[in-house]
């Protein structure tokens, strides 16, 4: 493959990511249930994300999942525009806003406990003021040729890899080998960046995937010799 981005956040802390991108779950991890448990009805479709916000304005692109398959929601207007230019290799499905934080009285300060302890319900919130959202599923696949036969790096992390040719036309791909899911990163092509930028969609960065897998080749490469590196992906 000639070109390809890894689409994600811009920089920023903890504190600043969760403030634009707030918190969401699928139905397979356990903030999902315990957001249910909380009197909200069920979700009829059982893919529906359950997101907690900061704030009901929210920027076109939300990133925090932590899910390879959904990496990211995104806004109406995103989702139109995508749609719109027929980008392929995604799928829509709801999103239901439980929580919505504002700037009323805190029972900690940022500084105290995860940053996730930031959404906290105040009075006076609505979730009729809740946005419109829409949680990406990634649908299309690309074989990584990692560096390493056994797929991973001899720190256990994933080994470092080449995208190989996507399964089928697409311009969002997971990748996969052995048939298997392969990290829980997601890739594009050009054309979904300039599809993004066109459109002016906003909190959404793109990083060259030779650039990308540099990082995380000297990041492993770093752990290896016994030199603190980021978590294993």
């Amino acid at each position: 493959m000639e070109t390809a981005y890894h689409p994600g956040a811009p920089s920023a802390d903890d504190y600043g990511s969760l403030r634009v991108n707030g918190m969401w779950y699928q139905s397979w991890q356990s903030g999902y249930h315990d957001i249910l448990k909380r009197g909200f009805p069920r979700p009829i479709d059982e893919r529906t994300v359950l997101a907690e916000l900061q704030s009901p304005n929210v920027p076109d692109f939300l990133h925090g999942g932590g899910s390879g398959e959904v990496p990211f929601l995104v806004s109406d207007r995103a989702r139109s525009a995508l749609e719109q230019n027929q980008v392929m290799g995604l799928e829509f499905v709801p999103v239901q806003v439980a929580k919505i934080a504002t700037k009323g009285k805190r029972q900690r300060t940022p500084q105290a406990g995860e940053p996730e302890d930031a959404i906290l319900k105040s009075r006076g919130v609505s979730l009729e003021l809740a946005p419109k959202l829409f949680a990406a599923s990634v649908i299309g696949r690309v074989t990584a040729l990692p560096e390493y036969e056994s797929g991973r790096h001899p720190t256990d992390v994933v080994s470092p890899f080449e995208l190989g040719m996507p399964e089928q036309p697409c311009d969002v791909w997971r990748p996969q080998y052995d048939g298997k899911p392969f990290s829980t990163w997601v890739f594009c092509s050009p054309r979904f960046k300039a599809v993004c930028e066109e459109a002016g969609l906003s909190n959404i960065a793109f990083v060259p995937f030779d650039a990308f897998m540099g990082a995380f080749r000297m990041a492993a490469n770093k752990r290896l010799q016994g030199t603190p590196a980021s978590g294993r992906p």
